[in-house]
């Protein structure tokens, strides 16, 4: 039964060894942070895995990490599983931001990234119009 399991993930592209430990890393979130079991929170489990899938192979390769070492393979996959819902909600913030305000990653270095991410301006602008029913523009 596992094996064909196994064979299912891999024909569509998915590493067993990334899903499992990515899987484990996000529970290891759960259990850390003390949250009871409910539906968000097998949510914010299921992101960390897909992280772990999606963006194992990225940061290994931008890390310069031998992933074909299993070892490498599952600890990385599992810190991304640990911080994949983390780094989803930043990815996201970092988006909203850059559509809001294009002008912010104009270059793309450290700076502009922490600017990106940092931009609560448009937040408050969005909360004055919701107050006021007016567009801050």
């Amino acid at each position: 039964m596992f094996e064909s399991i196994t064979a299912f993930l891999t024909s569509i592209g998915i590493s067993p060894a990334q899903l499992f430990a990515g899987l484990a890393g996000a529970f290891t979130r759960t259990v850390i942070q003390k949250q009871p079991l409910t539906w968000a929170v097998v949510a914010t489990s299921i992101v960390g895995a897909l992280c772990a899938i999606y963006l194992t192979p990225i940061i290994g390769l931008w890390l310069g990490l031998n992933l074909s070492v299993l070892a490498v393979n599952n600890a990385l996959s599992f810190g991304i599983g640990l911080i994949g819902m983390s780094l989803a909600e930043g990815v996201l913030t970092l988006a909203q931001n850059w559509a809001k305000n294009p002008r912010l990653m104009r270059q793309m270095d450290a700076k502009g990234l922490a600017d990106a991410l940092n931009d609560h301006s448009h937040t408050r602008e969005m909360k004055t119009s919701d107050r006021s029913g007016n567009d801050a523009d």
